[in-house]
C-alpha cells in the first residue's frame, strides 16, 4: 500500500461554498493554517495557475505553493503542493458533491515524497484545516 492521504469530510455548505474556499487566496487564508497562526494567501484557480500561502505563527513560518493541474467549479480541483524549502510534490485532488443539507468533499495527498509518519503528521493537520473549514462555512 502506497502511503498518502484520504480524507472524507461533510460539511453544511454547498458544493460551490466549499470550492471558494480552496479558490479564493482570502477564503483559503481563513481556514488553511493553524488557528494561532496569521497566513496569507493568494490563488490562480485555472489550469496551469499557481497557488501560495505563507502561514506565520509562534512555531515559525510556514509556506506552501503549487499549480493547478484541473479545474472543474464547483466539483473537482486537483493541485501539485510543495512545501517552501522542501524537496519533492505532493499531488492533490478535492472532489466535491451535493450531499443532504450541504456537501461531502473528498480530499486526497500522495507523492511517495513523505515517509509514514510525515504522512500520519500531514493527515492530523489536514484534520485540523478541515475543522476550520467547517466553522468557516457555518459562518
Amino acid at each position: 500500500m502506497r502511503p498518502g492521504i484520504d480524507i472524507t469530510r461533510t460539511f453544511p455548505a454547498t458544493p460551490e461554498e466549499v470550492f471558494a474556499a480552496w479558490t479564493d487566496g482570502d477564503r483559503l487564508a481563513q481556514w488553511f493554517g493553524l488557528p494561532d497562526a496569521t497566513v496569507t494567501a493568494a490563488c490562480d484557480a485555472r489550469v496551469g495557475g499557481a497557488w501560495e500561502l505563507t502561514m506565520h505563527s509562534p512555531q515559525g513560518q510556514f509556506g506552501f505553493s503549487g499549480a493547478y493541474s484541473a479545474v472543474a467549479a464547483p466539483t473537482h480541483l486537483a493541485f501539485t503542493l510543495q512545501a517552501a524549502g522542501q524537496p519533492g510534490v505532493e499531488t492533490c485532488t478535492v472532489d466535491i458533491a451535493a450531499h443532504d443539507d450541504g456537501c461531502e468533499m473528498r480530499f486526497t495527498q500522495g507523492g511517495d515524497n513523505l515517509t509514514i509518519e510525515q504522512y500520519e503528521q500531514a493527515t492530523a493537520g489536514w484534520a485540523v484545516f478541515f475543522e476550520r473549514l467547517d466553522a468557516l462555512t457555518r459562518g
